[in-house]
């Protein structure tokens, strides 16, 4: 029983990195491969937060917030260019992450990381086994899920929509389509931070390797699968792709082979899934 509920309470945080993407490449039309380091700033600014005693509402919104701002900051220089440059930016941006996780050890550890950290603590619940902090996840999954939904309905979201469609078209109507893509970085790094929190709560533990770039091309392999610019695509795509490890289990393999032998399938439904599905599983064409 515990198995499962840990397998969806994943399944449900990396939802919300995929909400979190989602906003980026499905509605604006922009690709990001630095989610993973958003999501591990997250992280460790909660577990940091946590450590220092600071109840969770508290240290997940000062989470929230730092991501936002380092969206923001981060994403401002190459959302003035051609959205190519976003691509090599975010690119950047996760190898330079990581190496700061890896080598900045006085905060964050360093390739040990930062083990036991509190788990979710408010008003005298504790969130410390799977079948208490699946009620944690779902929460939030489905409050990340409503804002989503809120705002791709919204004027706001119409403005997003047509910005992906033609750019020139949005600012020769006088819109002003560099605070619109601000706007929704800041969110997608708010998302993101939502889910590192979630993450390093629930494992009680975080380190650089659970944020590199391969985990980067996993939450946007989960959205290509699920269906991109769609709420019910982004939820699902974690939910088929966190099953593939399992699956391999039933295989024989040596245990060296089992970490290759994932990232090879990730990386053939990613491909396969560009050629023959680009719309995803449940998804509109990107």
């Amino acid at each position: 029983m515990n198995f499962l509920l840990s397998y969806v309470i994943l399944a449900e945080i990396f939802a919300i990195m995929s909400i979190s993407t989602n906003l980026l490449v499905g509605i604006i039309g922009i690709f990001s491969v630095s989610q993973a380091a958003l999501m591990g700033i997250g992280a460790y600014t909660y577990a940091l937060c946590a450590m220092a005693g600071i109840d969770f509402v508290t240290a997940t919104a000062i989470a929230v917030l730092i991501c936002s701002a380092f969206s923001i900051l981060t994403s401002l220089p190459s959302l003035r260019l051609a959205g190519d440059y976003f691509v090599v930016t975010s690119f950047g941006i996760q190898l330079v992450a990581t190496a700061v996780f890896i080598n900045w050890s006085d905060v964050t550890g360093g390739a040990s990381g930062i083990p036991a950290i509190p788990p979710p603590q408010q008003f005298g619940f504790t969130a410390d086994l799977p079948t208490e902090f699946i009620y944690v996840s779902t929460i939030l999954l489905a409050g990340v899920s409503l804002i989503y939904w809120l705002m791709i309905r919204s004027t706001y979201g119409r403005i997003l929509h047509a910005i992906r469609i033609d750019e020139t078209a949005v600012a020769a109507a006088g819109r002003n389509v560099l605070r619109a893509k601000l706007g929704t970085a800041a969110l997608s790094g708010a998302f993101a931070a939502l889910g590192g929190a979630l993450f390093a709560s629930f494992l009680s533990y975080a380190d650089p390797t659970s944020f590199d770039i391969h985990v980067s091309v996993l939450i946007l392999t989960m959205l290509v699968v699920g269906g991109a610019r769609t709420l019910r695509g982004a939820i699902l795509g974690p939910f088929v792709l966190l099953a593939i490890p399992q699956l391999l289990t039933l295989v024989e393999l040596p245990s060296s082979l089992l970490g290759p032998a994932r990232q090879f399938v990730y990386g053939v439904l990613l491909v396969l899934f560009m050629l023959l599905r680009p719309q995803g599983i449940a998804g509109k064409r990107i």
